[in-house]
C-alpha cells in the first residue's frame, strides 16, 4: 500500500510569504479536501509541505537515495499516465518529516524555511532577507512572521489556480494592492506572478501524485481538472497548470531548493522539478479527453 495514504496532517503553519497561519488539527488524510490541500501548496514550495509519519529513508553511497538522481527515477523512462503517476508516488512517499508537535520542532521548521526561502540562494545562512511569493518583495527575516499581507492570501481563498477567463468583466489586475503587478484574479481563478507560476504548478502536481491514489487502504484521491470541484477533491485549472509548467521551467533557485530538500530536510524530491516533462506524460491525455 502506498505510504502516502497513511499520512496524518498536523498543525501546519503556512509559509510567511503568504503572511497567514492555518492550523490543521490532525485530520486523517482521506478526508482532507483540496480546499485545505491547496493552502498547503505554498508551504510545500519551501519543502515542508507535509508533516507526516516518518518512514525509514534508504541510504546509499550518496547518503540518501534522492541524492542519486539517475537511480531515483530508474524504471520510469517508458511509463505514461497512471502507470507513471503510481511509480512516482511510490518513490516520493519515502521521506522524513518535520512537525509542529514540539516547540523545538516549530523552530526547526521555521529555520528550514528561512534557508529555503532566502533572498540569497548561494549563501542562505548569511542572508537576512526572504522573498514573498505573491508580491516578490524582499523583506527582512525579522518581519517574516508578521501579519502584514494577510489580505493578499485571503483574497485567493479557495480559488483555483488559473488565469482570468477571457470573457470575464471581473478580472482584477493586480490581484490585490499588495500583489505583484502581473497577478490577476476573477471570481473563480487566481494567477500568481508569472515568474513563480511554474513553481506553483509543479508543487500542485507533486501533491496530486502523492495524494492522488485511491487505494484499498484509503487515500485522498485528489485530482487535477479543468472543471475542478472542492467537494470532489479536485484542483485546477489543469490545462493552465500544464502551460505554466512549460513556459516557466524550473529555475536555478528552484533546482537548488529541490536539492536542499533532499539533502537537508525531507530526503525526497519533487519529480516535476527534475523532469518537467513528466507532467505532460501523466496528464496530457486527461486534458485531451475533456
Amino acid at each position: 500500500m502506498n505510504s502516502c495514504s497513511n499520512f496524518l496532517v498536523e498543525e501546519i503553519i503556512n509559509r510567511r510569504d503568504f503572511k497567514a497561519t492555518w492550523n490543521f488539527k490532525w485530520f486523517r488524510c482521506f478526508i482532507i479536501p483540496w480546499s485545505w490541500t491547496s493552502r498547503m501548496i505554498s508551504f510545500y514550495l519551501f519543502c515542508l509541505s507535509f508533516a507526516a509519519e516518518a518512514h525509514a529513508i534508504p541510504y546509499s553511497s550518496f547518503g540518501y537515495a534522492c541524492e542519486n538522481v539517475l537511480n531515483y527515477y530508474a524504471g520510469m523512462k517508458h511509463l505514461r499516465g497512471d502507470a507513471l503517476k503510481h511509480k512516482l508516488s511510490s518513490v516520493i512517499a519515502r521521506h522524513h518529516s518535520l512537525s509542529y508537535k514540539e516547540l523545538s520542532s516549530m523552530k526547526q521548521v521555521w529555520d528550514a524555511l528561512k534557508i529555503l526561502d532566502s533572498a540569497d540562494f548561494d549563501k542562505p545562512e548569511a542572508s537576512s532577507e526572504v522573498i514573498e511569493i505573491y508580491s516578490l518583495r524582499v523583506v527582512s527575516k525579522l518581519l517574516a512572521g508578521k501579519p502584514e499581507g494577510w489580505n493578499m492570501n485571503s483574497s485567493r481563498g479557495n480559488k483555483f489556480y488559473g488565469e482570468c477567463h477571457v470573457n470575464t468583466s471581473n478580472c482584477r489586475r493586480p490581484a490585490t494592492r499588495e500583489s505583484a503587478s502581473d497577478t490577476e484574479t476573477d471570481r473563480e481563478r487566481w494567477a500568481p506572478p508569472a515568474q513563480v507560476r511554474g513553481d506553483i504548478a509543479r508543487a500542485i502536481m507533486y501533491m496530486a501524485v502523492c495524494y492522488g491514489l485511491n487505494e484499498s487502504g484509503g487515500g485522498l484521491n485528489l485530482h487535477l481538472s479543468d472543471s475542478p470541484s472542492i467537494v470532489n477533491r479536485e484542483m485546477g485549472m489543469l490545462s493552465t497548470l500544464l502551460k505554466w509548467n512549460e513556459i516557466d521551467p524550473p529555475s536555478r533557485e528552484e533546482k537548488l531548493r529541490n536539492d536542499r530538500i533532499c539533502i537537508k530536510y525531507q530526503h525526497n524530491r519533487n519529480p516535476f522539478v527534475d523532469h518537467p516533462e513528466y507532467a505532460t506524460l501523466i496528464w496530457k491525455q486527461v486534458v485531451q479527453r475533456h
